[in-house]
């Protein structure tokens, strides 16, 4: 392997190492005061029959997951990196800079306006006995809990718990995003009608489109945004 690429892996897994330390810290922290992202069951109200709605006819195959949802619907999928080289994680402001440039420019297309509030935006988050638990409700203090439901394919995992926002901020999206960007919280944002799905996560961003006509349009927009390396994602 060449030697930029090992100082590359080398950095890439040294940003990991110190994100996985904090995050296992915070973990530990939310565990004792109780802030986990659990709730017995869902809201009942009329905006959570709408958004149970929505998700059914529109992407009735796979969870509110990025990692479920590119398997089940890989012909409308196409994976954007945030970082040049494929780099995965931010180490200054100019590249948190390039992170939220890339994340706005394609929501914006996808949207076609800069406002984001119309935007849904579902948080998922675990139960408290697990070490990641709380990290994206913490992060989306509006939110509301949408649904609770088994990880797919594996009823020993436990159960995800999906809470829901609308309405909110540029500067809180732009919070989310960031997070995500950190693997600090698994977000999702989608259209007001859910026909595009937006999931960023440490690394880029997973994007679902209504078909493979959209899909095949957007990432000709951004062949630059692609993987850097030959057979990647």
């Amino acid at each position: 392997m060449p030697v930029p690429k090992v100082v590359d892996s080398l950095r890439g897994w040294l940003g990991f190492k110190r994100l996985q330390t904090r995050w296992a810290i915070k973990s530990r922290w939310r565990r004792v005061r109780g802030r986990h992202g659990a709730f017995k069951h869902g809201e009942l109200s009329a905006r959570a029959a709408h958004l149970t709605d929505l998700w059914d006819r529109t992407w009735p195959l796979a969870n509110p997951l990025g990692y479920e949802l590119r398997v089940a619907y890989s012909d409308q999928w196409v994976r954007f990196h945030s970082l040049p080289e494929s780099k995965r994680y931010a180490e200054n402001e100019v590249e948190y800079d390039e992170i939220l440039r890339r994340h706005r420019t394609v929501l914006r297309e996808l949207h076609g306006s800069a406002d984001l509030a119309d935007l849904w935006v579902i948080a998922a988050d675990w139960g408290s006995d697990d070490l990641a638990a709380g990290w994206s409700k913490g992060r989306l203090p509006s939110a509301w809990p949408w649904q609770k439901r088994q990880a797919e394919g594996d009823p020993d995992a436990g159960f995800h718990y999906f809470w829901a926002a609308c309405g909110l901020a540029d500067a809180t999206v732009d919070g989310l995003l960031l997070a995500a960007a950190d693997d600090e919280g698994r977000f999702l944002i989608g259209a007001p009608d859910l026909a595009w799905l937006y999931c960023p996560y440490d690394g880029g961003v997973d994007v679902l489109l209504p078909g493979r006509v959209e899909r095949d349009a957007l990432k000709s927009r951004h062949e630059d945004w692609l993987s850097a390396y030959p057979g990647g994602l």
